[in-house]
């Protein structure tokens, strides 16, 4: 139950297997025409996307580790213990919960997300080419490309990437999963539920 994730099928990244055909692709193999949803603008997120909260000291995966902030100070501490996985600051107040079973649910504290199945907070098309999630009452879509899933605003105006995740494999400190998150959406509220889809997005569980 817990080994197949739907992402997969989609063209989403599988941290857990580094041999997994949807995995980060190597650099040589990028297209020069990446995948898109509507009309998406040239990735420009080197400028955009400011601030890095790095996933790292997993044991073994994201469901057990650390994130760190754009000064490298620990921020989050990720724990699991049976079918529960808690999210918590540095003051060790839980800001988030996952409850894993045959319907896992997730959950942000304080009202920004009230407890609902993981596959409506992330929400997969028809086409299995994008995940929607709803975050106090404004849409935003999850869209995978070739150097990472990007997150955007709904719609059809094209628009900049509000935040981008990336797995990182093969080096001597592990497995590293970095999220890039722009400095404006910061405040309407997307840390928080940004923390935990990269979660969802980066764990082989089932989550549909």
């Amino acid at each position: 139950m817990y080994t197949n994730n739907p992402y997969a099928q989609g063209g989403w990244s599988n941290p857990e297997n580094s041999h997994s055909i949807n995995g980060r692709p190597a650099w040589n193999t990028i297209s020069a025409h990446p995948p898109t949803f509507g009309a998406l603008p040239p990735i420009k997120h080197q400028s955009t996307l400011a601030l890095t909260f790095e996933f790292s000291s997993m044991n073994p995966d994201i469901l057990d580790c650390i994130v760190t902030g754009p000064t490298n100070n620990k921020l989050f501490d990720i724990r699991t213990i049976q079918e529960t996985t808690r999210v918590s600051k540095v003051d060790n107040e839980v800001f988030g919960i996952i409850q894993w079973s045959s319907h896992p649910t997730v959950e942000v504290l304080r009202g920004v997300l009230p407890q609902r199945q993981t596959r409506d907070f992330l929400r997969l098309s028809a086409d299995r080419s994008h995940r929607t999630m709803i975050i106090l009452g404004k849409s935003y879509v999850w869209v995978p490309r070739p150097d990472g899933n990007y997150l955007y605003r709904d719609g059809f105006k094209p628009s900049e990437p509000l935040a981008r995740i990336v797995v990182y494999q093969g080096n001597k400190q592990g497995s590293r999963i970095m999220l890039d998150i722009a400095s404006d959406a910061i405040q309407p509220g997307l840390l928080e539920p940004c923390i935990m889809a990269t979660i969802l997005l980066s764990t082989p569980r089932h989550l549909d």
